[in-house]
């Protein structure tokens, strides 16, 4: 029989535990495994918009259009191998959300339209809101999702909805309703054909208006309204801004909420511009308080627009946008009506006041807001008007960091029914911009573009607009 000394024992045992502690090591040092189907942004800053932390040594991966994970640069080195093509270094380079367009318009069948789409994308925007909708721009929104037309994705809202005498005049395509019991069809009409949002205008009767916010709540429908002339004049401010609102367009007509004086408010007027503009002439800031508050209380969701009339009510702004390239590219028809409408500048800038103080207490109150800018209406150049609103809100007291968050953070917040998980995050689609300067230190740095990064694809900016 074999003796087993003590000893022996002992040091067997020592024996078996070690190579156990061996295999349990080799078998944590995992190989990196090599890949072929990801691209690693590598060694940039990241302005996650969060707060205004830069985030460094994170490596983020991209696979086909979406962010497949996001890891240290340690984490990366120790597991992946890929090859050196498939590695943007972004040494000295900012990178940041993408972002979005929340108030434009297109006509499909004007021919230089689709061409603007491009230049939108080369000014960082990748998601535009069009705010009047037909057949047409829905064909547009299914090319572009599948690669058949170069620009930012669409929502695109259903054909405005308008009472009588329509707005437009003869100009409107879309539904003209004057008594409720249509809102339910025509909304699943609408939902039906594949809109994202319903849009109703400035002559509904008030009743309709309401009946029409409360079928597309039903239908989990999201609508954007100006405030209808009847509204103003019939309803309570309750009645106007609650959890139930709409998104407003624009602070035209809010000039019968905040005018100081007591003037006639006509339901129905003939010329649209009395609520935009005769109204709007002596606003009361007490006023303008209450309804921000209103705002702030209900998140309220709000595209001032704000742009459109700064750009067109300053002749010396006006000037130097026509000195500008972007302004040589476009289509003579849309400069020739641009350059007709110099003589409203008076008028625009009353227009322009109004915005200016309804913003100037947003920042104050911290009201988040949604960047957008009426293109193609005058002196807006088609992707660069966005930039322009984003600095106007640190103009008017917003910080770098909210009017940022503006046009990239909360646009996800309005779609998404639930708060959006943080920017860069593991199946979000790869929509980014590639700077080269901080736009928190300084929000022209916006205008840096080094890349655009759509749905995991670079492009250059100068390339887009040739």
């Amino acid at each position: 029989m074999f003796y087993h000394h003590p000893r022996l024992i002992l040091l067997k045992n020592k024996l078996k535990t070690t190579v156990f502690v061996l295999f349990i090591l080799f078998a944590a040092c995992k190989t990196p495994e090599k890949r072929s189907d990801l691209i690693a942004l590598s060694n940039f800053k990241i302005l996650n918009l969060a707060d205004e932390t830069v985030l460094r040594n994170e490596v983020v991966l991209l696979k086909e259009d979406s962010i497949f994970e996001i890891l240290s640069e340690e984490e990366f080195k120790k597991n992946y191998i890929l090859p050196d093509s498939a590695i943007v270094n972004g040494k000295g380079k900012y990178l940041m959300p993408s972002l979005v367009e929340m108030h434009a318009h297109f006509q499909p069948r004007n021919p230089h339209h689709k061409r603007y789409l491009q230049q939108y994308l080369s000014y960082g925007i990748t998601q535009i809101r069009v705010m009047a909708g037909n057949e047409d721009l829905l064909s547009w929104k299914d090319s572009i999702a599948q690669n058949l037309i170069m620009g930012p994705d669409l929502k695109v809202a259903g054909p405005l909805i308008d009472g009588e005498k329509p707005l437009w005049g003869k100009f409107h395509d879309g539904p003209v309703i004057t008594n409720t019991g249509h809102a339910d069809s025509l909304i699943s009409e609408i939902k039906a054909k594949g809109y994202d949002l319903v849009k109703l205008y400035e002559r509904l009767p008030a009743k309709v208006y309401f009946e029409f916010i409360e079928a597309a709540k039903k239908q989990e429908m999201r609508v954007a309204a100006h405030i209808p002339f009847e509204v103003l004049t019939s309803a309570k401010t309750e009645e106007v801004f609650n959890t139930n609102s709409p998104s407003f367009e624009h602070f035209k007509n809010f000039g019968p909420l905040v005018t100081k004086n007591e003037v006639e408010k006509i339901a129905q007027p003939e010329d649209h511009i009395y609520y935009g503009y005769r109204l709007a002439e002596d606003p009361d800031l007490q006023k303008i308080y209450e309804v921000v508050k209103e705002i702030k209380q209900n998140q309220v969701w709000t595209s001032p627009t704000a742009v459109l009339w700064k750009n067109s009510s300053d002749s010396a702004r006006i000037a130097a946008i026509m000195k500008t390239e972007a302004y040589k590219g476009l289509d003579e028809g849309m400069k020739n009506w641009w350059r007709s409408t110099i003589e409203n500048q008076s008028r625009n800038m009353v227009l322009n006041r109004l915005n200016e103080l309804f913003l100037k207490e947003m920042a104050r109150q911290e009201v988040k807001l949604l960047v957008g800018t009426d293109f193609p209406n005058p002196f807006l150049i088609p992707g660069y008007a966005v930039h322009q609103e984003i600095h106007n809100l640190v103009d008017m007291g917003f910080s770098n960091l909210e009017a940022l968050r503006a046009a990239t953070i909360y646009p996800a917040q309005y779609w998404e029914e639930k708060d959006p998980a943080p920017y860069f995050t593991q199946g979000r689609l790869a929509n980014f911009l590639i700077l080269n300067k901080n736009p928190l230190e300084h929000i022209e740095n916006t205008f840096s573009i080094h890349r655009v990064v759509k749905k995991g694809e670079f492009f250059s900016p100068k390339t887009l607009r040739e």
